[in-house]
């Protein structure tokens, strides 16, 4: 069994789906669907953590009791966020739990320090003007956090991977119609 079967749980699950459109024959397929782990056993990478969303998913995930790696280009912005945050907002987010990483996700050797065979989870969160982050950011991000995963082992077999990234990118299109 390798590290990767051994560190997640699947199940299998046997489903019913029409064979094409319009076909009134039902074919039979087996799905994997990987069991959450349980959050006091997560270890969560946020990438975008400084930020409002990300900020935002590492005090939920710390919340239930998870262990939370965030690289900031930035740590002295790991604040906790509005919202969740109520009086405290603003003020330097603390946790035994939390490990705030200095790095730059366009940087392969600084995405690589935290993520690691350990990794059960990846919050990614980028965004940010074009002007203040690069032109680059997100495509060598995602390049790289692509890369670090493969290089960890969590490149399939149910491993989480969520990504934040296409709903700002949705959000942003949207509200601004570009993002430059």
């Amino acid at each position: 069994m390798s590290a990767l079967s051994s560190r997640v749980n699947i199940v299998q699950a046997s489903v019913r789906a029409r064979a094409a459109p319009g076909s009134n024959r039902v074919a039979r397929s087996s799905i994997v669907v990987a069991k959450a782990t349980p959050a006091e056993s997560s270890n969560v990478v946020v990438l975008g953590g400084t930020g409002g969303t990300g900020s935002e998913c590492v005090v939920q995930a710390l919340k239930r009791g998870a262990k939370v790696t965030v690289l900031a280009r930035d740590p002295s912005k790991m604040t906790t966020p509005p919202g969740t945050g109520g009086a405290a907002e603003g003020t330097p987010l603390s946790d035994p739990n939390l490990t705030v990483v200095k790095g730059n996700v366009s940087d392969a050797a600084d995405v690589a320090k935290v993520i690691t065979k350990d990794t059960t989870g990846i919050v990614v969160s980028l965004g940010g003007k074009t002007k203040d982050v690069g032109a680059t950011m997100l495509t060598d991000g995602t390049t790289n956090v692509i890369n670090a995963m493969k290089a960890a082992g969590i490149d399939k077999d149910g491993e989480c991977f969520f990504s934040l990234f296409w709903l700002f990118w949705l959000f942003w299109l949207s509200s601004y119609g570009q993002l430059v």
